[in-house]
């Protein structure tokens, strides 16, 4: 494991907890999928909850800085070549929205409980 793994690695066990559950990660919990320039995607396993999720940390002259996201390594797999969302990205999702009569949880895949 190169140095920067390492460095990357200690910085997450010492930093970054289990978004469900709390719990802190240890070294063998981080696995490195990739890297490309300054951006690392990691697996997280917690051993707590068996919760696994996809980490991401941005590096710089400052040091690390985790990205936290939800993505599943698949689903991370599926976005890693996809274009970064532009100005017009949000203007048409924002303009489907204001032209939308209805309620929300009738487009999501799994709607929202009743209250």
């Amino acid at each position: 494991m190169s140095q920067n793994n390492q460095a990357l690695i200690r910085q997450i066990v010492a930093h970054v907890r289990c978004a469900v559950c709390g719990h802190h990660y240890g070294k063998s919990d981080i696995q490195v999928l990739d890297h490309r320039e300054k951006i690392w995607a990691m697996k997280v396993s917690c051993r707590e909850c068996r919760t696994e999720s996809l980490l991401l940390a941005v590096t710089d002259e400052e040091g690390m800085r985790p990205i936290y996201t939800d993505l599943l390594p698949d689903e991370w797999e599926r976005f890693i070549d996809e274009p970064p969302i532009n100005t017009d990205d949000v203007i048409f999702v924002h303009e489907t929205f204001e032209a939308y009569d209805g309620d929300l949880t009738d487009i999501l895949e799994d709607p929202l409980p009743d209250e």
